[in-house]
Parts: C-alpha cells; structure tokens; sequence
C-alpha cells in the first residue's frame, strides 16, 4: 500500500502495475489514494481505463468528464468518455463529446485526428441505412437555387464532402462567375485561381482579390474573361500602381472598380482615363500631393455613377472648388478633410461625407451647391450647425450674382444621418421643437418620404422626441444611440410611428430596465439596446 508521501507518478506506475496484474480493485485503490492527494490527468486516465475493464462504465464516465473539466485541450478525456458512453449504448451522446472535443482540442495535436476519425465513424453508424446523397434526388435547378446561397468559400468546403460532390460543383459554371477571394485565411495559390476560371468557362463577371500573391496573374485574367465586370482588390502583397493601371487597360467589358489599397492620384486619373465607361468606382486611400489646397482631378468619366473617397492622405481637398463635372448618382468621401464646402453634381441621389475633423463651412458654400435629385444624405462632424445650415444645402440656391432662391423640383429625402456641434446662438431652438429647429427648417426632411434618421449623438431628449412625432413622417428606423432619451421615449415613438420597424437606443442612460423595450417589441418594433461600461465593466444587453 502507498504511503502518505508517494507522489502522484509513483501512485500512477503502482496503480498500472496491479492493472497489468488484472488486479484492478487494488488497482483502483491505488489510484483513487492519489487523486484524492494530487489529482492528475494522468490519474484519472488510469481510473477510468480500469472501471472500464470492470464494466463499471458510469464511473469511467464521471472519471472522464473530470479529465475534459481539468484540461479542455487534452484530447484523453473525450475519448474516454465517448467510449464508456457507447459501451453504455449512448452513441448520440458520445457523438456530442467526440464534438465538443474538436472545438477545443488544438488541430495541431497530434491525436486530433484520431478523435476525428472516431466523431465521424459514430456519425457514419448512425446515418440511417437509407441515407442518400441530396444531389443525386433534388433536381439540377433546385440544386442551383440552394447553392446560390452559400459564400464562395462555402461552395468550396462542399467540394470536400466527396468526389461526387467535387464533380458536382465543378461542372456547374454558373456558381464560378464570381471568384471570391475575400474569405481567404491564408495566401491563395495559383492553381487555385486557375482552376477556378476553368470552371467558370473563362466567363467570370465578378472579382474579388484577396491574399494572392502572383499579381501578373491578375493581367492576365483581365485579357482572357471578356465578360469581367466588377472588380474588387482588398489587398495586394505589395501595391503596384502598374497593376492597376494594367487590369483598367486589359478590362474592356469592365464597369465596377475598388480598390482597397493606398494609390496615389496619379493612378486613379490613368485608371478613369483608360475606363473612362466605369459606373462605380471606389478608392479607399487616395495619397494627394504634399501641399494644401489640392483640387479635384479633372477626371473625364462620362458615364461614372458612383464614385467613393475613403482616407484622402496628405492634402486638404478643394482649396480652389471646381465643379465635379460627372454625371454622378452617388458620392461618398469618407475621412477625408475639406478647406471648402465641394461643388457637388446635381444629379447626386446619395451623398456622404464623413469628416476627419470637426468643421465649418460658409453658408455660401453651402448654397452653391445644387441638389435636387438628393433622396439619401449623411454627414459627419459639421460645427455650427442650423436650421439655416440644412435649408441652405438642400433648399436654396444662389445665382452668379448671389441673388438666392427656392431650389425647384427638389424631391424629399428619404433617409439622413446627421452628426456635429450645433450653432450655439440658435441651440435654444434644439432639433425638432420650433420651427427654427435644425430638422424643420428645411421642408425636404420631415416628410412622409423619410424612412430613416439618425441623429446618434446629438442632443436629443424626451422633447426633443415629443416634437419629432408633431410631424407626419414615414420612418421605419431611428437611431438614437448616446442621447439623453428615455423609455417614455422608447413608448412615444412605438405609439406614434405605425410604419416604425426598428429602434438603436444604445448608450442611452436614461434608459431603466426593460419596459419600455418590451413594450415596443410586444408592437412588433426591434430595439437594440447596449450598454457598455468602463475598461473591465459589463456590457448589459437588451432587445
């Protein structure tokens, strides 16, 4: 018998001794005087290995579940319990250990692909005897409208269900015309690509680039599918404004461009040059020139729609205003910073401009700007704003002569997002209370036309909500998120709104319980409601 002082190895080669003897109630013993002064995995492994050459399969259970509680990542203790549970006829609960165990043992161990195997052995056990493969019963056309779900990466995991489904997928080119290279977790090789565009019969209409290295790969891919018409790089190993330039040049049928990686101006003048037929062009980071006052290039795009601005580098945009001369239905400029108001086409129907910095611009600035057909605005980090700031931009104008006027033919907005400081001399009037408030001003903002507004972080409270619903609107979403609201709030607008669908009221403090929230909800609206604390606090959740 071990004495009090035996450590855990030497109660565990005893207790392995009497096993190898078949003396496994000794064996037992032994072993339990250890786990009871040092408990072990290893101790516990041995435990359960014997109750298991004893049939006493609950206990090698108990013992297992001990082992998985003690370390999650070892894989000993998932196999020990999934094979006591089937040896206790209780295959779907071991399947559930088998699983558990994979999420958490590291693949890299060395007997994860053990427990693997053993997981799908069981699940191969207990497929029903008439199981049959769902491609070879649903029809072709079922099958199609089912895969049109999945990501591109999800169409690529089922390529390793079997040979069958790998065929399967390979000769269908329809689920090829987009290569999406987006959900890629390490570099993509070349082969790959390859095949891809083989299976798409070298009609690819859609691609999207990410972790792939072999860059003239990619000029080549522009000359060979003629039908490629959007085009999106979110990242290259190395930017090459010849590449780009290159993919513009060889792209004939191309009409959609993003580029995620940092170019200078220089190249996205060539790329609008060479394509000058694009309709939708991105470009995430644009480096200027090093000196202040930059002006718009002068890019001769006829038939651009849709252009986007995202971190403008080292420049200040529009020293000198010149008109953006495109017939442009959307505009967005994101982080980017402005010496003057732009001059923005009025065939916009969508703007956004995200500021990097708080500013003011001149109402005159503002009344240069034509824009009738705009349907969605949003803009950020504005100082000094009025109800004069909005009817300026959307409902006036000025003549060269500086005589202002109505804007004709303007239609409603149907959504706004609004952020900045407002004009301290006119804060008395708030947001929606009089009508020299910011949102009344105007008469395109608070019509039925508009289905979303929001005003996060602004200074709005229950009044402020009060007045909002004195005006006959169409909104379906408000945000209200870090406002001084409260739940009479939340119940104001539930009652007021019958086309409302969704309300954001994170960070709202005045908020207590879940009221006011369940009472929404019992009307049919989602509200989402999070707040979060300080470094090392909760995060409490609503709705």
């Amino acid at each position: 018998m071990a004495e009090k002082n035996t450590s855990p190895e030497e109660y565990q080669e005893l207790g392995r001794r009497y096993y190898r003897l078949k003396q496994y109630e000794k064996a037992i013993e032994v072993l339990s005087q250890g786990i009871n002064t040092s408990p072990t995995l290893g101790l516990y492994d041995h435990r359960a290995a014997t109750y298991d050459k004893l049939n006493e399969f609950s206990a090698a259970v108990k013992d297992g579940r001990a082992m998985i509680m003690m370390n999650k990542k070892a894989v000993t203790g998932y196999l020990r319990t999934a094979s006591a549970l089937e040896k206790m006829e209780k295959p779907e609960t071991a399947l559930g250990i088998y699983k558990y165990g994979m999420k958490n043992v590291p693949t890299d161990d060395q007997n994860f692909k053990v427990l693997q195997q053993l997981h799908d052995r069981l699940t191969r056990k207990l497929s029903p005897a008439t199981a049959r493969d769902p491609l070879t019963v649903i029809p072709i056309e079922l099958a199609e409208m089912i895969l049109e779900y999945l990501s591109f990466r999800q169409m690529v995991n089922c390529m390793r269900v079997s040979r069958g489904w790998r065929d399967y997928l390979s000769h269908m080119s329809k689920l090829w015309m987009h290569l999406d290279l987006s959900g890629a977790r390490r570099p993509v090789p070349r082969s790959f690509v390859a095949a891809a565009v083989k299976r798409s019969d070298s009609r690819l209409t859609r691609l999207t680039i990410h972790r792939f290295e072999h860059t003239d790969m990619l000029t080549r891919l522009a000359k060979v599918c003629k039908s490629l018409t959007e085009l999106e790089i979110i990242t290259l190993p190395y930017n090459m404004a010849t590449t780009f330039v290159d993919i513009a040049k060889c792209s004939t049928s191309l009409r959609k461009y993003i580029i995620h990686p940092e170019i200078k101006v220089d190249t996205a003048q060539q790329i609008l040059q060479y394509r000058p037929e694009l309709h939708h062009v991105a470009f995430n980071k644009v480096h200027l020139p090093t000196r202040l006052g930059g002006n718009w290039p002068d890019w001769q795009t006829p038939a651009l729609e849709s252009l986007s601005l995202t971190h403008v580098l080292h420049a200040l945009i529009g020293g000198d205003p010149t008109p953006l001369d495109l017939p442009l239905k959307s505009l967005v400029l994101n982080q980017v910073m402005l010496v003057h108001f732009p001059s923005i086409p009025p065939t916009v129907q969508r703007l956004v401009i995200n500021l990097a910095l708080l500013r003011q611009f001149p109402t005159l600035e503002l009344l240069a700007c034509r824009l009738p057909a705009l349907s969605h605005l949003t803009i950020t980090e504005l100082q000094a704003l009025s109800g004069e700031t909005l009817e300026s931009l959307l409902d006036l104008y000025a003549d060269a002569s500086y005589t202002i006027h109505q804007l004709p033919n303007a239609i409603p907005l149907q959504s706004l997002t609004l952020r900045g400081l407002l004009d301290p001399s006119h804060a008395h009037h708030g947001l929606f209370k009089t009508r020299q408030s910011l949102f009344t001003q105007s008469r395109r903002i608070l019509t039925k036309s508009l289905q979303s507004l929001d005003i996060s972080t602004m200074p709005c409270d229950d009044d402020e909500i009060a007045g909002l619903l004195t005006h006959d609107t169409g909104l379906e979403t408000i945000n209200l998120s870090h406002t001084n609201i409260s739940g009479a709030s939340i119940k104001m607008l539930a009652d007021g709104l019958p086309t409302l669908r969704s309300i954001h009221a994170d960070g709202c403090r005045r908020i207590n319980g879940r009221e006011a929230i369940a009472y929404a909800e019992r009307k049919g609206i989602a509200v989402s409601y999070r707040m979060e604390e300080g470094k090392g606090g909760r995060k409490v959740r609503y709705g």
